[in-house]
Parts: structure tokens; sequence; C-alpha cells
């Protein structure tokens, strides 16, 4: 007898049939990835060979269709179980019995976007091979029947009325009090950074933080040209977009990829051109969020007649969190010392390609054969001198790298001769340019606590804070005294900057004479120097470290009364 597993879809059930064999069991001998042991007949290699049986896994048929998180949500039990993966559906129900984690940690994204999930067990595992013949569609935002464009005004019966709204206008819980950052008070030497008299109970915080921005519709493109150049236009609608936004990828002098980063989601433009190409682009960005990536043609003085043809992933609109990490080879150029365990290393980008990373992001770093082995890492500022020479945007990549003799990857990055390859990925985060522009222009004091390597987010934030003319609080944690990175260009930049930058170092592993702070995060030393929440002077304060700091610095902010929307963690 054989056990029967159905594939719900449109077309109705698709029966497969599978041998009958005792139920899986757990494996017991303290696997950390939580495999079970598998029936017989449900290796990888049977899972490959019933794909290619020619039964329909889909459940659809075989037709690709757009599924809302409504429709998808249907689909959650054994016998009919499907799940959203960075954007795409898939019908798992024949999968079940081949997860190698086990039925029940499949279950676990059942009906949902299980993007998030998949991510924290094992984000580099090629699913969608896997899982290729299960592909049900695209996950689409569900849509009422008529949704009026949110750029058209209001019919006059639902205009707000102000007459209305007099009374509940009155409270503070609708509206946003934003500080004009040119008139912003700006500490001096007799304002120190310490913690003030918190505000009476009875008096409401009034939030100054904007609201998350709205969803922006999907990008569209355009190209022009003339005798010499040819230019791809792409229209985000996003306002706060810079060059600093765009990736250029160049694979052949015919191929290009444009990757927008928009809010929190990313636009990809990636065609093949009917022409080539010169090396090189040029990119442009508008008040009104217009794109511009200027190439030069090869054959000059003549008119193309088309662009070209659409490739793999051409006008996908996502979430950042759920693309697909994408890796370009690039050439360690310089390496120095920072600590006895810490490198300074500079990566040179492709010179037919642009990766800058907006701030906060992060991007996975792997050496080339050994494409399990990833890690992620925050590109930090060419140094802590602001009055350094700009760099070309896009062109290099700063990392600082915590070399641990027995990790899987770091020996491999300390030992790498110059002008060796190392793979990065383009970015990844969600650091948006809301929060950044939160953190560095609206907020009266930045609050920046790091532990060890979590310094790397906090560099960029404190000069973009300090440009700004914006009081900045860092509060960093090591073992050490030898384990602190730029503890000589910190102290120089706080003395150049005595009215604006506090930097505290504390140490929980002190040598006998160290004069400063000692221990460990607590709530005692948040309240000895962070400041309490205040309407008058808000606070957007960052964490980031080892995933225990991070949580519990975190959640000693909370309790203290500071808002989720104004602290952000940053995820080792």
């Amino acid at each position: 007898m054989g056990g029967v597993m159905g594939c719900m879809g449109k077309g109705g059930t698709t029966v497969v049939t599978l041998p009958s064999t005792p139920a899986a069991t757990p494996d017991s001998s303290g696997n950390p990835r939580n495999k079970v042991a598998l029936r017989p007949g449900r290796s990888l290699m049977d899972w490959v060979r019933l794909g290619h049986s020619g039964v329909d896994l889909t459940g659809t048929g075989g037709k690709v269709v757009d599924v809302t998180p409504q429709q998808l949500a249907k689909h959650n039990k054994r016998g009919d179980l499907w799940m959203s993966l960075r954007g795409k559906v898939y019908n798992v129900t024949a999968y079940l019995e081949f997860h190698p984690g086990g039925e029940d940690e499949l279950m676990r994204g059942a009906g949902i976007d299980a993007t998030t999930l998949f991510n924290e067990v094992h984000k580099w595992v090629n699913f969608e091979t896997m899982l290729q013949k299960c592909l049900v569609g695209r996950l689409v935002e569900a849509r009422p029947f008529f949704h009026k464009p949110s750029f058209l005004p209001l019919p006059k019966a639902l205009k707000p009325n102000n007459n209305n709204n007099k009374k509940s206008d009155s409270s503070a819980s609708k509206t946003l009090v934003v500080p004009s950052p040119s008139r912003a008070p700006v500490a001096s030497p007799e304002t120190s950074i310490s913690a003030p008299s918190p505000d009476p109970v009875s008096t409401p915080v009034t939030s100054p933080w904007p609201l998350a921005p709205a969803p922006l519709p999907t990008p569209k493109y355009d190209w022009f040209q003339n005798d010499t150049h040819l230019t791809l236009a792409i229209y985000t609608r996003w306002s706060e977009v810079t060059p600093g936004h765009v990736v250029v990828v160049r694979k052949a002098m015919q191929d290009i990829k444009v990757v927008c980063y928009i809010q929190d989601m990313t636009y990809t433009l990636h065609l093949t051109f009917n022409k080539p190409v010169r090396e090189g682009s040029e990119v442009r960005a508008g008040k009104a969020g217009k794109v511009e990536v200027v190439l030069g043609k090869l054959q000059t003085g003549q008119r193309w007649s088309s662009l070209g043809k659409t490739l793999e992933g051409h006008g996908q609109y996502i979430k950042t969190r759920d693309r697909e990490p994408e890796y370009v080879r690039c050439r360690m150029k310089k390496k120095e010392n920072l600590t006895h365990d810490t490198r300074l290393m500079l990566v040179e980008v492709p010179s037919d390609t642009l990766l800058p990373v907006p701030m906060g992001y992060h991007v996975y770093i792997r050496l080339p054969g050994k494409e399990n082995v990833t890690r992620p890492y925050t590109p930090v500022a060419p140094g802590l001198k602001q009055e350094e020479e700009k760099e070309e945007l896009g062109r290099w990549v700063h990392l600082l790298v915590k070399i641990y003799p027995d990790g899987a990857l770091t020996p491999g990055l300390d030992e790498l001769e110059m002008e060796s390859e190392v793979e990065v990925s383009l970015p990844e985060g969600t650091f948006t340019q809301d929060k950044v522009t939160a953190a560095t222009t609206i907020t009266h004091t930045l609050v920046l606590l790091a532990a060890g390597t979590g310094i790397t987010p906090m560099i960029r934030l404190t000069l973009a804070a300090l440009d700004n003319k914006r009081k900045v609080l860092f509060i960093l944690f090591n073992k050490t005294e030898e384990d602190i990175p730029w503890r000589k260009e910190l102290s120089t930049l706080m003395e150049q900057h005595s009215s604006l930058l506090t930097v505290i170092h504390v140490l929980s592993q002190p040598a006998e004479g160290w004069s400063g702070e000692t221990g460990r995060v607590r709530e005692e030393l948040l309240e000895k120097y962070v400041p309490r929440p205040s309407s008058q002077q808000p606070l957007y304060l960052c964490v980031c470290g080892p995933t225990p700091f991070t949580k519990l610095t975190h959640s000693l902010l909370l309790e203290a009364g500071h808002s989720e929307v104004a602290c952000h963690a940053f995820q080792s």
C-alpha cells in the first residue's frame, strides 16, 4: 500500500503516490540543525526524481498565478500546504516528507510569507532550484476592486472636515511635531549630555518622528539616445533617491542590471542591449525621483531602432529583505591592523560596476570556491576625518573585520594576498532613509550603543549627524583598552566637536589603572548617561553588537520609556 499526498489547486487535487513507511523520528544525535531521520524513499535524490517524473507538484496545472496573502493563508494545513519565500509562492505539500528539518519545522511557514523564518536558519540554501517544480506564482498585495491612486484628489465627501477635527487636533496623538533642522538647538560646552529630570508623568511625549512612508507604485522606465550616448530613465517617484541608492552591475558589454533601493523596496532593471556599449556608467538622480543611468555607445553616430531584450528578474519590485543574495567579484586592495585582532580592509569594485551601500545597510562577504561560508558586514567610512577627500561613489567597500582564529571565514580573509578575489553581495538592510533622516537630521541627540565590531554602522551615522550639527552620545563597549577600534581617532573627533560629541568607553576586563566605566550594559549605566525621552529634545537611539547585547540593550531602552519607533537595533 502507498501513502497518498494531494497538491491542491484550481484544477483540483493531483494525487502523488509514495511508498508507505514508518513515521519519521527525530534525530537523537543532538544535531544543531535539527535534522530528522527521513523515511526511506525521501532522500534528496528521491525528491529530484519526483520533480522530473511529470507529476504536477504545483496544483495549478503548471500555470503561474498571482497569489494574495489572503489566498495564501487558506493553504495552511497538511495535504494543502503553500508558503511564500522571497516574493514567490510554492506548493510544498509534496515536499513535506522530504524536508530534512522535519514536517513540524516546515509547518511553521504554512500559509504565510516564511522568508524571515527561512533566513534565520539557512538563507544561503538555493531553495529556488529545490522547489522549482512547486512554483505556484508571485505573492502580490491584495487590492480592492477599485483603488484610487494616491496622487488623485479625494472626492468632496471623503475630504477631511477641518471643523470636525478641531477638537481632536488638540490631542497630540495625531500630531507629529518635526523640529526644523535649521532651528534645532545646538549643545554648547556648558550643556553637556547628561540625564535630565524626567518629564512629568501627566505630560505626554509628542512623537517627533515622521510616520512610515506610504508604499510607492511600481517604478517605470524608458530610454533615450543621441549619437554618442544611451540613457536609461527609471521613474521611482521617490523624492529622496540619490545615486547612493542605485547599484549598476555589468556582466558583459551588452548586459546590464540596475537595482534601485526605494524605501524598503528594490526595483530591478535587467537588460541585454542590441548593440555593445562602453565600459563604465554615470548615475544621476533628480528631485522628482527620476534616476538616469548614462552609458556610452561603442559605435557612435548610429541610432538604435530598439533597446534590446529583458532578462531574468527584470521589472521585479519586492521588499529588500526578500531579495536573494547576489554577489559581485571584487579585489582585495589593502589591509591594515586596527587593533591586535581587527583589520581594516579595502575592497575594489570592478570598473564596470557601481556598488554603493546605503547608510546602515550591510553586505555579505564570501571567498570564491567557498560559497557556503558567508558573513554580513556593514561597510564603514573611509576614515573618521570629515575633511578627507571624497572617493568615487560605489567604487570601494571599506570593511572592519575581526579575525577569529577558529572562524570559518575570517582566517581566510586575513590570509588573502593583495589583488585576490573576494565576493561582495549587493546591499541589504532595514535602516531605511526615513530612519537615516530621523537619526541624523530630526533628532536633537543621536545615542549610539555599540559592542565590539558593532561600531561599524555607527561611524557613518556619527559623521552625518555631526555634519548636521546634531549632538551625538557614543557609548562603546569592549573587553580591554587594546580592543577599542579607532580610539585615537574618536578622541580627536571629540576634541574637534567638543560641544556636540561625547564618547564613553566601557570595559568588561579593564587593566589596573583604568579610570573609565567598567562592566557590561545594565540599567544603572544607561540611566546615568542616556537622557530620558523628551518632546523638546528628541532622541534617536541605535544599538549594534553581538545578538545578546543587542537584545538586552534594546529591551532596557524600551523599559526606560523610549519608543520603538525611536530605537533601531542593527542585527549582527
